[in-house]
């Protein structure tokens, strides 16, 4: 095969999720030509192709936002384009707030934000090989409907999620826990037709059933509630072989239009997400799960009587794959002290949270000093190459750090800063190591970003 197509810009992105968008926005705003690559046929990632949400989260759980600049701005966006009702109070008590959201607003409101930046869009792309020059990336070669295509830059940000491109260009990464699996992998669908009333009832009555952080006092007043729970309900659906899913409770959340909630309780556990069979089983079991869990709830659920599905993920949501190996790691250690670093840009507050790997567990710690850590610099900077930056879930951190910094507010916030750095790149003919680290922060905060 011969490549048959070509394309060239400052700034190649590969990944049109949260991290990717904001990096391309903050790289073309910047000055920068930049290319973004997407697998799909639109914007989104994770939280549009797998209906993850709501978004987490912009503060900490004493309510001091630390996450602004392009972030913001999208959520901004949801709310005026009626995507979503904005900052509201997570009454599961996990962290203060969050940002309920329409997947199909969302879409719209990243391919207008893309696009009013001047960033030029690929979409149905894959990359399959990179060209590389020792320790520089000169190209990458991608799959395409028409045929391959070559894609030259100058600086690449590897925001696949999965960290395709560094993992390519040979850079050392982790998968998975200290046994080598990934946190579980979630088929996430949307009901209508669910009376929140007759839920809030039964959770006021039965406190016991939930999660010990639930705040019970904003129930009865809130347009939108998130769940975590209805434990011997589900239970008795073990018992009684109406249920067969791998984890101890419900998990939902109201959904932007009254009488929706986004389900997020099947788990697809000992799958790698890196593997193409084991990934084409996991996108089976979600669907098989959803289907025995829709009729679960029907039977057993108040509230779910009448419920209808209105819609299920394309795919299957992916909570860890390739943690590719930087100059910095993010450390658990990190995370619960609340680390701060004279290199930071970016900011995360919401705590780590493990989905047991092999069981039904959910581990949450919270974050300690003043409810925030900082994301340094480095983390950004994979080993061995020098024109390439890493940003979103496939950044440089540990398992149980990247179980608190994979969250899309974090991603977005990583995603602002590595555009900022390449941008900078392009202009001061630097390497991604060679930038100086006050001149990113000064830029990021020129942006409205929180550094």
């Amino acid at each position: 095969m011969t490549e048959s197509f070509e394309g060239k810009a400052d700034v190649i992105i590969v990944g049109g999720g949260s991290a990717g968008v904001s990096s391309a926005v903050a790289a073309s705003r910047s000055g920068c030509s930049v290319i973004l690559v997407e697998r799909y046929g639109f914007l989104g990632g994770t939280a549009a192709a797998s209906m993850v949400g709501p978004m987490a989260t912009f503060h900490t759980k004493s309510g001091k936002q630390i996450i602004g600049g392009i972030p913001e701005e999208i959520v901004l966006a949801l709310i005026k384009n009626g995507g979503s009702p904005g900052f509201v109070k997570d009454t599961i008590g996990v962290c203060s707030y969050y940002v309920p959201f329409e997947p199909e607003i969302l879409k719209l409101v990243l391919l207008t934000t893309a696009k009013k930046s001047g960033v030029k869009l690929l979409f149905h792309g894959w990359v399959y090989e990179v060209i590389q020059k020792k320790n520089k990336i000169l190209g990458l070669k991608v799959i395409t409907k028409g045929g391959p295509l070559i894609l030259k830059g100058k600086i690449f940000i590897d925001a696949s999620g999965d960290g395709d491109i560094a993992s390519l260009c040979g850079v050392p990464f982790s998968l998975g826990d200290q046994n080598g699996l990934p946190q579980p992998m979630t088929l996430i669908f949307k009901l209508k037709q669910v009376n929140q009333k007759e839920i809030t009832e039964y959770m006021l009555s039965h406190p016991e059933e939930f999660h010990p952080e639930t705040l019970f006092n904003e129930l009865a007043n809130s347009s939108h509630i998130g769940v975590s729970g209805f434990f011997s309900l589900w239970k008795k659906g073990e018992q009684t072989g109406e249920t067969h899913i791998p984890r101890d409770r419900l998990l939902f959340f109201s959904g932007v239009e009254p009488g929706e909630m986004m389900v997020n309780t099947t788990r697809i556990i000992h799958k790698n997400p890196i593997n193409p069979w084991d990934l084409s089983e996991a996108e089976i079991e979600g669907r098989e799960q959803l289907l025995s869990l829709l009729q679960f709830l029907k039977k057993r659920i108040p509230g779910f009587q009448n419920c209808v599905l209105a819609q299920a993920a394309a795919q299957v949501g992916i909570r860890e794959s390739r943690r590719i190996h930087g100059e910095y790691t993010l450390t658990e250690k990190d995370v619960l002290k609340g680390s701060k670093f004279k290199n930071a840009i970016a900011r995360g507050a919401y705590p780590i949270d493990i989905h047991d790997p092999s069981g039904k567990k959910i581990v949450l710690k919270q974050i300690g000093g003043d409810g925030y850590y900082e994301i340094p610099y480095p983390c950004l900077i994979p080993l061995k190459i020098s024109n390439l930056l890493i940003t979103g879930r496939c950044l440089s951190a540990a398992h149980e750090a990247l179980g608190s910094c994979r969250i899309q507010a974090t991603a977005m916030a990583s995603g602002q800063a590595a555009g900022t750095a390449a941008a900078l790149c392009i202009k001061e003919k630097r390497e991604t190591r060679e930038i100086k680290i006050q001149t990113i922060q000064r830029k990021l905060r020129e942006a409205g970003a929180v550094i």
